[in-house]
């Protein structure tokens, strides 16, 4: 991914509109190295590490099914040194334990000394202690993306700063950097973004109590994107109501919908309708214009300019089509409805254009959550690109089960 900025378009993390919840870094068992160097474009294409090195490292996490983090303290400080000079502290986290666990070990011979430790036992790691406290991973991986540098490096120095001892810590690629600064939070690997430091200090006073952080809350990374958006929508909930979940406290499952088979000619028939009605709300100038101009880019296809075409489509002329397009998507959602695209998303059985659902359980009890796909807009991948138009499944109803037995 580009590293480069484009100075007209900002920082990708201050321009994109796309929903939090779904987008955490999934993983169960997450190794996170203090390695103060460069950490290259990714820890693992052999420019950090060397090639003989990094096929011996990567071999070693296929093995225990784990996931690296190259780690360094926060600041000028934390990039002194060299790897390998006396010991080297790693954190071990086992997000999908219950309870989760984090343990800290320290080696010796740098990222070589991982080689020689035995994670078959997470949570009882030989020579390992148990660490209590949360640990916060701040992106600062600025080789990878400019964000995660102009945004991350800040704030975990001011979060070290505030929280003291080894809580927080300077962290390789934590996927995300749209939302940078972007952070994981171990051992229960929730991924956050999108907070500034206040912010973000708050979501570790909550973590310390042992509660779920739900503001700049992405997800926890031991669920797939549904599950991550179900168990949020019930932890908002909870909040809302003044009985904030546990960490750890909500488990995820997947739920089918009951649908009759009666109903489906009426709601096609209604969906028909609604979109019938969603063209109706764009501005006429804009439908016309969109008009002209498909007939037109068909006229061209027809008789071959086809290198005419190409270059119309670089100047930007045939916008308007794209504009239209997506004021009737904006148009089909405030009508109930997705958009074509939503055809691309399957329910949890894989039968294309149902509502998934997933059954979230906890102490006070269990829900079904209705996910729906809504279009979001602007979208950037990385520093630099240009802004699209992205999907993203978001929570469209949160039911007791009580409620819909």
């Amino acid at each position: 991914m580009p590293t480069t900025r484009n100075p007209r378009s900002g920082l990708c993390s201050d321009i994109t509109r796309e929903p939090l919840p779904g987008t955490a870094k999934t993983g169960r068992l997450i190794v996170a190295v203090e390695y103060p160097q460069g950490w290259g474009k990714d820890i693992l294409d052999g420019e950090a590490l060397g090639k003989e090195l990094t096929g011996e490292v990567k071999r070693w996490l296929k093995r225990h099914h784990a996931q690296l983090q190259f780690i360094r303290r926060p600041g000028r400080s934390g990039q002194k040194g060299q790897a390998g000079d006396g010991t080297t502290v790693v954190f071990i986290a086992d997000a999908g334990a219950t309870p989760p666990t984090l343990e800290r070990l320290e080696v010796t011979g740098g990222v070589r000394g991982l080689l020689d430790v035995d994670l078959s036992t997470p949570g009882a790691v030989p020579g390992a202690t148990r660490v209590e406290h949360p640990l916060l991973l701040v992106c600062t991986h600025g080789k990878r993306d400019t964000c995660c540098a102009v945004k991350g490096r800040p704030m975990a120095a001011a979060l070290a700063e505030g929280h003291g001892g080894e809580t927080v810590w300077e962290s390789s690629h934590t996927k995300g950097h749209r939302f940078a600064p972007s952070m994981i939070l171990l051992p229960h690997n929730y991924s956050f973004g999108g907070l500034d430091v206040p912010g973000a200090s708050a979501m570790l006073d909550t973590a310390a109590r042992g509660e779920v952080p739900v503001a700049g809350n992405r997800g926890r990374g031991t669920f797939d994107t549904h599950g991550q958006v179900a168990e949020l929508a019930v932890a908002e909930l909870l909040a809302e109501q003044g009985t904030p979940a546990r960490l750890g406290e909500l488990s995820v499952e997947k739920y089918t919908v009951p649908v009759t088979q009666d109903a489906a000619p009426v709601a096609q028939n209604a969906e028909q309708d609604a979109y019938a009605a969603a063209r109706a709300d764009v501005d006429a100038d804009l439908r016309r214009r969109a008009g002209e101009l498909i007939t037109e880019r068909i006229e061209m296809k027809a008789t071959g300019r086809r290198e005419e075409l190409k270059a119309l489509h670089r100047r930007g002329y045939f916008q308007p089509i794209r504009d239209y397009e997506y004021a009737v998507r904006e148009a089909a959602a405030a009508h109930g409805l997705g958009g074509k695209k939503d055809k691309k998303h399957k329910d949890h059985k894989g039968k294309k254009g149902g509502a998934p659902a997933v059954r979230v359980t906890g102490d006070a009890g269990s829900w079904i959550v209705t996910l729906e796909s809504q279009t979001c807009h602007p979208v950037v991948s990385s520093c630099g690109d240009r802004p699209k138009e992205g999907r993203s499944w978001v929570a469209a109803d949160v039911a007791a089960v009580a409620a819909v037995n």
